[in-house]
């Protein structure tokens, strides 16, 4: 079977580290991808590229393709001949309809569309995304099938006015043999980066709005007055000490020496397991990837209670309102408060959840499948020939 990933962008996000591990879980299957990002490869692109898939970039902006850029798309679906098109975020969804259309041998290509976020604040969204949800929502019953990472995403998005007949919950998946207690590299972060004697509490995310890094400072201010062990440690895109927000965050919560500023990392696996806490202060999430992979690595967390992340950590983390420093300030302190022996048994208890539920072969097999039936019975048989 043959699929094309049309995706908005190949950045280190959500959905695009879930295209990437649908295709390394995939591809030994037999699948055959073509990746194309409507703007540029970057980081994922270049991973995807390394281990042999296919990556076209259109190098568009602000998701709109100018109508070379276009040609190029369309010339790459008649090319690859796709049996499946699978579409990742609202500009991607709407292209997706504008070549599903093309036939090809056999029949036209299948069309599943994605959403990957939940619409708590749609305020701050900017008109010209607004409106591509709403061409995306009107077309949505056109789909062959429409994937949601999360219950509350597809609630949300029923009530916008999506059509939900071919809707299909799918949650993100974890590689538990990447993302695992590793004690000894552990220790050896947690010595070079000054962390021992500490309750290391790190926050992996992107400098975002959504994400509501103001409100975990202000948490950081109450937990660092409670208890002085305590230090918080942001990484992502933007959590650099150049970053003029944060910066004046820290001062203004006299937080200098207690936060560190490690902006985007590559080990995230390592910076997750040596960790003591992880946390999440968003205001709007829909499955976070972070949160998994921290639990993967059997750190306990703390969640503001958005999207799914009450589901994701069951009762092995603790959950509170979002924008309530207080609230977040408590459930630290908390954690921070137990023995060591105390925190490793619910991270234990984290990762064990990861691993029964949200493993990578256990979600890879729910998207094989969504695959092969919108593809059709046709396809099915002659792949069973084969």
């Amino acid at each position: 079977m043959k699929v094309l990933h049309l995706i908005t962008s190949l950045r280190t996000g959500g959905a695009e580290r879930m295209l990437q591990k649908v295709v390394t879980a995939l591809a030994p299957k037999g699948y055959t991808f073509t990746v194309v990002s409507l703007t540029e490869a970057s980081r994922i692109g270049g991973e995807l590229e390394q281990s042999g898939t296919s990556v076209i970039a259109l190098c568009g902006m602000g998701g709109v393709l100018l109508p070379h850029r276009l040609g190029r798309l369309v010339r790459a679906v008649r090319e690859f001949q796709p049996d499946v098109i699978h579409s990742w975020m609202y500009h991607a969804n709407v292209l997706g309809h504008a070549v599903a259309g093309m036939r090809r041998r056999g029949g036209r290509p299948a069309l599943i569309s994605s959403i990957r976020g939940c619409l708590d604040i749609r305020s701050v969204d900017k008109l010209g995304l607004r409106v591509v949800r709403r061409l995306d929502s009107w077309l949505s019953p056109r789909v062959d099938a429409i994937v949601f990472n999360s219950r509350c995403a597809a609630d949300q998005h029923a009530a916008f006015g999506y059509s939900m007949r071919r809707a299909v919950v799918i949650p993100n998946c974890f590689d538990t043999d990447h993302f695992r207690p590793r004690p000894e590299e552990a220790a050896g972060l947690r010595a070079r980066l000054g962390w021992d004697g500490g309750i290391a509490i790190g926050f992996v995310a992107r400098f975002d709005p959504y994400k509501d890094h103001r409100n975990l400072l202000e948490a950081a201010r109450i937990v660092v007055s409670r208890d002085p062990r305590c230090r918080f440690i942001l990484v992502g895109p933007g959590c650099e000490s150049n970053n003029r927000q944060l910066s004046d965050g820290i001062e203004k919560y006299r937080l200098a020496g207690s936060v560190e500023l490690l902006g985007e990392r590559r080990d995230i696996g390592a910076i997750q397991s040596a960790l003591d806490i992880a946390v999440s202060s968003s205001v709007s999430e829909s499955f976070p990837n972070a949160i998994g992979e921290a639990m993967a690595c059997g750190t306990p967390c703390v969640v503001t209670d958005v999207g799914d992340c009450k589901l994701l950590v069951g009762d092995t983390g603790l959950v509170v309102p979002p924008a309530d420093p207080v609230a977040l300030a408590d459930a630290l302190v908390r954690l921070a408060s137990l023995t060591a022996d105390q925190r490793r048994d619910l991270g234990d208890r984290a990762r064990a959840r990861v691993v029964a539920e949200y493993g990578m072969e256990r979600i890879a097999g729910r998207i094989c499948s969504l695959y092969e039936e919108c593809a059709g019975p046709g396809l099915r048989e002659g792949m069973a020939e084969q």
